[in-house]
């Protein structure tokens, strides 16, 4: 899969198994977004904290990520703020599991490169229509923004103008037309190279102590729920 994400350099998690990953990680959001009382959801999130410290990653990196999330997140909070004012406890709840989930999901995203993920999901039996989705979810966006670099180029090399007035309708539909035409080439080459439907995977690797250790320990991100 050429193109492929590529792991943020220096992050301490990127040699783990993506299974072991995939299951603590998404463990952990699954917790975060169930945390009842925002008590459990600052255990959690602290928790969640320390993980990301461990990790290395940049806080600027954390941050902007995070960022992504906040008008979602701020038209939930302040809608409930205004509906249920003046207990602002749930708006303060919607925020903590947002910027939680994100947090968590971000380190799988900045560990895992895509082709590493998609095998990973294949081999914990996750239902091969939606690992193949979402590979040629992934694929078919790396077409989408090659082709529009190259309607860019031809553009430029046409007129030599690097104004941004350009008339959207007629290049969208262009885009339209030039990623149809290349994704009908896509599948026709790999149905001539033999593709069923399924993504062929390599011999995994057995799982390490440190990778059992990495998922029970974000599991645990759910146990603050036991005593809720």
């Amino acid at each position: 899969m050429s193109g492929a994400f590529v792991p943020v350099e220096g992050c301490r998690w990127a040699t783990l198994d993506s299974r072991a990953k995939i299951i603590g990680l998404m463990g952990g959001a699954l917790a975060i977004s169930a945390a009842p009382s925002l008590l459990v959801l600052g255990v959690q999130l602290g928790l969640a904290g320390a993980v990301v410290v461990g990790s290395r990653l940049s806080w600027r990196w954390v941050l902007q990520r995070c960022a992504l999330v906040t008008p979602f997140a701020a038209m939930m909070a302040a809608f409930l703020a205004f509906e249920r004012a003046p207990d602002y406890a749930p708006s303060l709840l919607v925020l903590g599991k947002a910027y939680g989930s994100v947090l968590v999901l971000g380190m799988l995203v900045a560990s895992t490169p895509v082709p590493e993920l998609v095998a990973g999901l294949e081999r914990l039996r996750v239902p091969s229509v939606l690992v193949v989705t979402a590979s040629f979810t992934y694929r078919y966006a790396q077409l989408l923004e090659q082709e529009w670099a190259r309607m860019d180029r031809a553009r430029l090399s046409r007129s030599g103008r690097t104004g941004r007035q350009v008339a959207w309708g007629p290049r969208l539909a262009a885009l339209f037309v030039r990623s149809w035409d290349r994704a009908e080439r896509v599948a026709a080459a790999m149905t001539s190279r033999g593709f069923t439907g399924t993504l062929p995977l390599g011999q995994a690797r057995p799982l390490h102590v440190g990778d059992y250790a990495f998922a029970a320990g974000l599991l645990l991100l759910g146990l603050p729920l036991l005593f809720a």
